[in-house]
């Protein structure tokens, strides 16, 4: 046995650190500089949700414009309502995609706003759908998606809100 005793170095350049880190603060700053880790998926899920609401938009637009005069007021409005809600969400998605990548420390909060209000829309959406149209019964295909975000965001707000790697990118 040698009496030296065993220091803590960083992973990337060898530069002794304290025992609680990896990096020394140079390596640190260059490898939270950018987004990696677990915090592609979330990105890449932007895309996903943006294409949702698109096509939602796109459907319930041609649906209110083609029955325009044919159907009761409430049932042409609640159409129309859809359309310009579904784009104030893809807005917000694109706003969220910027924070993203300017790595600002508004979007934990942001994504996290986008996932809860998705939830508590679709489920709106479920009810008044049935009321507004009682003709379209309730069923699986309109309850799955909600089961689904729900699980989605039971990951990813605790992750934006308790991960290292999140708070090193974004708040730090």
């Amino acid at each position: 046995m040698t009496d030296t005793s065993f220091k803590w170095a960083c992973i990337k350049c060898d530069k002794e650190i304290p025992q609680h880190q990896e990096y020394c603060p140079e390596c640190e700053e260059k490898q939270y500089r950018k987004i990696g880790g677990l915090l592609f998926v979330p990105f890449l899920n932007l895309f996903l949700i943006a294409y949702g609401y698109f096509t939602s938009l796109t459907v319930t637009l041609k649906a209110g414009l083609e029955t325009i005069g044919r159907l009761p007021i409430s049932q042409s409005s609640y159409l129309f309502i859809a359309v310009g809600i579904n784009f104030i969400l893809l807005l917000y998605i694109i706003y969220i995609a910027s924070l993203f990548l300017r790595k600002k420390k508004e979007l934990p909060l942001a994504y996290s706003l986008l996932l809860i209000a998705g939830i508590v829309l679709m489920l709106i959406d479920r009810v008044a759908t049935t009321y507004v149209f009682p003709n379209i019964p309730l069923g699986f295909t309109q309850v799955m998606p909600i089961i689904t975000h729900t699980f989605y965001a039971c990951i990813w707000i605790p992750y934006f809100r308790y991960s290292v790697r999140a708070k090193k990118t974004f708040i730090w």
